[in-house]
This record gives C-alpha cells, structure tokens and sequence, in this order.
C-alpha cells in the first residue's frame, strides 16, 4: 500500500474516507477550488511521482459538474508524474446511453470513456 494515494473529488469525500479507512491509509491531500467565473481548479498537495493513483468521484448531480471535476483531477495527477491513474465510479456516467437504439443519436457513454482516456487514463482502469 506504500505506492498508492487514494484522492477525492469535492462529492466523494465520505465515501473516499471510508475506502481509506477500511484500508488503512491516509486519504490524498488535494485542493478543489471554483472561481467566479464557475471554472474549477485542482492542485494537488502531495507527491504523486511514480505511484498508483486512485481518484474517487460520483455522480451527485449535476452530473456534466463531476464529469469535469473527474477530467481536471485526471489531468492534475497525470501532470504530477502518477505512474498510473485509476478511477472509482460507483455508477458510470451516462451509462444507459450504451448503444445507438434510434438513428442520429450519440452513444453518450462511449463519448465519456473517450473522455477519460484523451485525459490519460486507461481504459482498462475504469471499466
């Protein structure tokens, strides 16, 4: 468990204190912010260098909210120099969008897994 740090978008703060608890680690320090202009900004407050990062997030709406969140905290470890980041997503966004069931419609859940891997992370990470 040396090479872990576990971190928390701003709505998965219990339940990341409560994955850490059962593996008793400390949860990551990170600093979420919102400016007025309604952009976020993440910083992480510890090395990530060479570690196995998780990055916990739900989906408490508004849904396109943690998404973001989800991508900027991605990008923030990732710059950091994390050897691997991993997602917990209790409930995949946009998942009932799985397949195109009528035409000219988006397969919205495939779009959000290309997300997460344009921000670097693996997509055997998160599925």
């Amino acid at each position: 468990m040396k090479n872990i740090k576990i971190f928390a978008c701003p709505t998965a703060e219990e339940f990341t204190e409560e994955i850490c608890n059962y593996l008793g680690i400390k949860i990551g320090k990170i600093h979420h912010q919102k400016f007025k202009n309604d952009n976020n900004f993440v910083q992480i407050l510890e090395t990530v260098r060479e570690k196995d990062v998780y990055i916990v997030q739900t989906t408490k709406p508004p849904v396109n909210e943690r998404i973001m969140e989800l991508l900027i905290t991605i990008d923030a470890v990732k710059r950091a120099s994390a050897k691997n980041v991993n997602i917990v997503l209790p409930y995949f966004p946009y998942s009932r969008s799985d397949k195109k069931d009528q035409p000219r419609v988006p397969i919205t859940a495939k779009l959000i897994a290309q997300l997460l891997e344009a921000a670097r992370c693996n997509e055997s990470n998160y599925m």
